[in-house]
Order: structure tokens, then sequence, then C-alpha cells
């Protein structure tokens, strides 16, 4: 996108929508995302700090009267600068605090909608962190009236926050101070935690109602980012024209400590800004963004909070479904374009619907997640299942097509000899004879005639059964001892056909039964495998999330606030009990247990199936 589009406006009514273009553009795009967006007072230089972001001097409107551009939530989409594989989206916010507009409320939907969708989120002020800034980012306080954790608990566990929330960028423009405290020199980073360190009454007997509101507001910012940085921007120029026109002067007229401050704050985003996840372990893309942007818009301008376990339950029921329609479409569409019909053997469509079913599987099982219930996996088998035995039955259709007109035309000569009457003499049943034993000589030697093949043969056989006995009882060429030893040939001839067939027809249901097996041990295989990973990615963001919050207790226990270090020593306590169980493998047998029902609906009872058939893949696995 060479410009922005509106990706969230305003209505009428006062409310938020999303805008149906953003979200077109957002549904093509099927890579992870990293979604940087930037919150803060209007006026205060957000647009020019997106536009560095997205490599380019113009894009987002900077303005340069008082009056507010940006309006809504604007977006941005470019591939990642520095990883491959990734979609950069960047969203510039609608300034807060805007005396024009004059609703409070719609800067709160627009601070939650930021903190929501984005993975990283920058909050811009002007000059100094001071109670005035606090005072400033007095949403952050406000937000859990707007956004839950979880549906069914009325007060949430605050640490949940941080496993949703983004990562937090305070950057601070237009500085003048010096980077000082207690006359020593300190990092931006020190700065930013000085300045979220509570502060005490001068009153110890009465604490300040104000101060304790804005001692909230720092325990939040604490409580709810995973992480936190500063950085901070001299002022560009001191020339007052250039400022009114940085989109169109060049940037050798901003000063060099601004030019290399803006590098480095573009290249921490570009590297500690990671794949916005709906939750522990699933990556969000383009597609899942504009659900999520619809369903939050919806959610936080209605009366109700925005639910996010009930959005990320909305959201894999929408992923899972698309799931078993792109798996089982691809399989067909593979199948159609792999098999040439009919196939010579059975073998051989089985060798190519195994494959194809794997491939399929695998697109299947990148894109579910949450389904524990193995309900979205269960429907794509059964789709599967359709799908191939109507394959099946084309090829097996085809081939008996082409062999029943293949041997109408061998036998042209046997139907026009019958007509006329050419076996109805002396001799007749020896011709009779041989030109059955040529027609079935030269239909065999017929390539591709396909699965159906002896079944075709044997139904003409039978059909020229009686007409066989007729001829040999009217050649008189024969004594009666000669037509009772043939007819004994024959029946013998028929009974070891028929027991061929059966045989035939066992071993072709056992290969597919053999077949269902394998694709079922494989969806098993890639359920384990694929819940071992997410487990695996559970545990590192817990390992995180406790070494964020044991940092946030030291800190506290250093400052000399022990009840705040106490309540994060519950919060540690509470994740070293999810970390126990993430770490179990007690999961195994419930994933057995599950999938044994599914296993069970799609295999014979004549093999061992449901939980004994899994339990024993996960012997054999």
């Amino acid at each position: 996108m060479d410009l922005p589009v509106c990706l969230i406006e305003g209505r009428t009514d006062g409310k938020l929508q999303v805008n149906a273009e953003a979200i077109e553009i957002l549904s093509r795009i099927r890579q992870p995302v990293v979604v940087v967006a930037i919150v803060g007072l209007y006026r205060t230089g957000k647009s020019y700090l997106m536009n560095k972001l997205a490599g380019s001097q113009k894009g987002f409107d900077l303005g340069s009267t008082v009056q507010a551009q940006t309006k809504g939530i604007w977006m941005r989409c470019l591939p990642h600068p520095t990883k491959e594989g990734l979609t950069l989206v960047l969203l510039d916010t609608e300034g807060l605090g805007d005396v024009e507009k004059g609703d409070k409320k719609n800067d709160m939907w627009i601070f939650c909608l930021a903190v929501l969708l984005s993975s990283a989120l920058v909050y811009n002020s002007k000059a100094v962190i001071d109670e005035d800034a606090i005072e400033k980012l007095h949403y952050v306080g406000e937000m859990a009236e707007l956004i839950k954790v979880k549906s069914k608990d009325n007060d949430d566990d605050e640490a949940e926050y941080s496993r949703y929330f983004p990562i937090f960028i305070w950057a601070v423009r237009d500085v003048t101070l010096k980077l000082e405290f207690n006359g020593k020199p300190i990092t931006e980073d020190e700065y930013l935690e000085n300045a979220l360190t509570p502060q005490k009454a001068k009153n110890e007997l009465k604490s300040s109602e104000k101060l304790d509101q804005h001692n909230r507001y720092r325990d939040c910012i604490r409580m709810y980012f995973k992480s936190r940085k500063c950085f901070m921007f001299d002022l560009p120029t001191g020339d007052k024209e250039v400022l009114q026109n940085m989109d169109e002067v060049s940037e050798e007229k901003l000063s060099h400590e601004f030019r290399v401050q803006t590098k480095k704050f573009c290249d921490y985003i570009y590297t500690k800004a990671e794949v916005k996840c709906v939750d522990d372990v699933q990556k969000v893309t383009g597609e899942i963004l504009a659900n999520l942007a619809t369903m939050y818009t919806e959610a936080i301008c209605s009366s109700n909070a925005a639910c996010v376990e009930d959005v990320v339950t909305n959201i894999s029921v929408a992923e899972n479904t698309r799931a078993v329609e792109e798996a089982t479409q691809y399989y067909e569409e593979k199948m159609k374009g792999s098999v040439i019909f009919p196939t010579e053997t059975l073998e051989q469509i089985i060798e190519i619907s195994e494959e194809c079913e794997k491939e399929a599987l695998k697109i299947f099982m990148k894109r579910s997640f949450k389904d524990s219930d193995r309900r979205f996996n269960k429907k794509y088998l059964e789709i599967i299942q359709e799908k191939k035995s109507e394959i099946f039955r084309r090829n097996d259709t085809e081939s008996r097509s082409y062999c029943e007109k293949l041997i109408k035309n061998i036998s042209e000569d046997l139907e026009m000899a019958i007509n006329q009457g050419s076996y109805a003499k002396l001799g007749g049943y020896q011709k009779y004879k041989e030109e059955m034993e040529r027609i079935e000589e030269k239909y065999k030697k017929e390539p591709r005639k396909g699965t159906k093949a002896d079944d075709v043969l044997k139904e003409f056989k039978e059909s020229k059964e009686t007409l066989g006995i007729t001829i040999l009882k009217t050649d008189n060429t024969l004594s009666d001892q000669q037509k009772k030893a043939e007819e004994v040939k024959a029946e013998r001839e028929k009974r070891e056909l028929q027991t061929k067939m059966k045989e035939r027809e066992l071993s072709e249901e056992n290969k597919k039964m053999e077949y269902q097996r394998r694709i079922i041990e494989e969806n098993f295989r890639e359920i384990l495998e694929k819940e071992k990973h997410e487990r695996r990615l559970m545990l590192e963001n817990i390992k995180d999330l406790m070494r964020n919050k044991e940092r946030e207790r030291d800190l506290y226990r250093y400052q000399g606030y022990e009840e705040h270090a106490r309540m994060y020593q519950e919060q540690l306590h509470d994740l070293g009990k999810k970390q126990e169980e993430a770490k179990s493998s007690s999961w195994v047998s419930g994933v057995a247990n599950v999938f044994g029902s599914v296993a069970e609906y799609f295999l014979p009872r004549a093999v061992t199936v449901g939980v004994n058939f899994v339990s024993g893949l996960i012997k054999k696995l």
C-alpha cells in the first residue's frame, strides 16, 4: 500500500465502524502480521513516526495546523522491512483530547482498539513524563471497563491482560531536559521506570485522591504490558517553517540527533515488535486481523465490554471452518488434477489419494486452532471421506463403462455368429469355446481397463453361461460323457472365478481399511505434533511472563512497596501452577480420549478402534 486507508471510521451516530475497503485489503493477506499502533494527544507528531516506520516521507497525513488531521484509525500495510514472510501493519490513530470532538468516549474506544489490535503500542507525548503526562494516559487505568479477558469471571485477574496486550513504547517528543536523576546520568528506560515508580503523598497520614489515581495508572502500565521501552526525541529543528512541512523537506534539514533517534526507534520496532497473536500460540494473519477489527469494534461500541475470550472463540470457529473448507477443497482439486480415470489398479488411486490427503491434512492442521473437542477435525474427515468415496466411485464407474464398451466391441464377431446360428451345428461347441477364449485373451491384453475389469469379464461370462450350455447340449459330435465332463469343468471354473472374485473383494476391502488406518494414524500424529508445538510456545510465553512479573516484584521490593511485591508474588504462584500443568504429559491421554471417538467413527469395528486404537498409536508414536 503506497497510501493508507481508513480501517475504523466514525458513523453519524457517533459510533465507530470498520471500513469495508480496509477489511477487504486485510482479508487478502495470508501472511502473519506485525501490528504497530500509535496513540497520543493530537498534534504530537504521531503520523511522522508512522511514515518513518513505513520507510517513506509521506503517507499518513502530518498536518501543519492546530486542527487534528487523522480521524478514526488509519492503516498502511507493507512487507516487513527486516523479517521475511511477514507483513507490517501500521495503525495511525485519531489524536486523543481533540477539543473539537467533544466526546471523550470516542477517545477511549480508539485507545482500547489500538491496544487490542496491536502487537506493539507506541504512546506519543511531548516534552516530559510528569504527573500531567500520566494524567493524560488515564485511558490505561480505565481499559478494564471496556476490555474483559474472560467471559465468565466478573473480576478478571489483571495479570491475565499482559498475555494478550502488546509491548508498550513511550515516545517522548521535543525533549529539552537532561537525562539525569539525583545528579547522575540515566538512560531513557531508567527515566521511564522512575516516572512509573509509585509516588508517596507528602503527608503520609492523608494521601491525595488524585495521587492515588495517578499511581493506579502507573500500576496499570506496569501490569498490563509485557514489556516497556522509552525513546526520547529532540526537537527536529528550530526552524518553524521546516516543522510545518516535514513531509516535504529533505532529511538533511532535520537535526542529526533527531535522525539518529528516529532510526534507533524504527530499528527497535522492526526487531522487537512480534507477530500479533490471538492467544498464546495462534499467529494473526491479515485475514484474522480483519475479523478481530470487526469483532472488537462492534463489541467496544456496544453497551457491553469486549471480551477477549469470546472473540478468540469466535475467531477459532471462523478459522476452523475455513480450515475445513480450504483443506477439503485442496484435496478435491488436487485429486481431479492428479488422477487419470480410470486408474489401472486400486493401489494406484489409493496411493494418489493418500498423498493428497496428507497434504490436505497439513493445510487443515496449519490453520485450525482451539479445536479441543475435535469437532472440526471430525467434520474435515467426514467431508474428505465423502469426496474420496465420490472419486473412488467415479473411478469404478469410468472403468466399468470403458470395459463394457471394450468387451462389447471385442465380442461383436461372437454375437454375429450367434445370430447366424454358426454354433448350432456339429463341432459348434468347440468353436464357441475357442471364440470365448479369444475374447478373454484379447480383453485381458488391453491396457487401462481399471478397477472393474474383472467384474465386467465375470459378468460377460455369466451372461453367456446359458447359451454355452445350450450349444454344448445340441452338439452331437460330443458323447454324453464328454458333455458331462464339460459341464463339470465349466461349473468348476465358475466356482473358481467366484472364489477368486471374493478374495479380490476382500483384498480390496483390506487395502481400503489399511489405507484408512494409515490416514487416522497420520491425523493423530499431526495432532500430537501440533499439541506439542503449541505447548512449547505456551511454556515459552509463561516463562516470559514470569520473568516480567519477577522483574516487577523485585523492582517494587527495591522501591519499598512490599504490598505490590506480594501481589506479583501471588501472580507468580498462579503462573507456576499453569507452567506445571503445561509441562505435564497428562494432556496426551486427554487428546487420545477425544480423538478415540473420532477414530471409532471412521474405522470398521473389525479393526481395533476408538481409545484402544489410539492408545496403540501413542505407544507406536
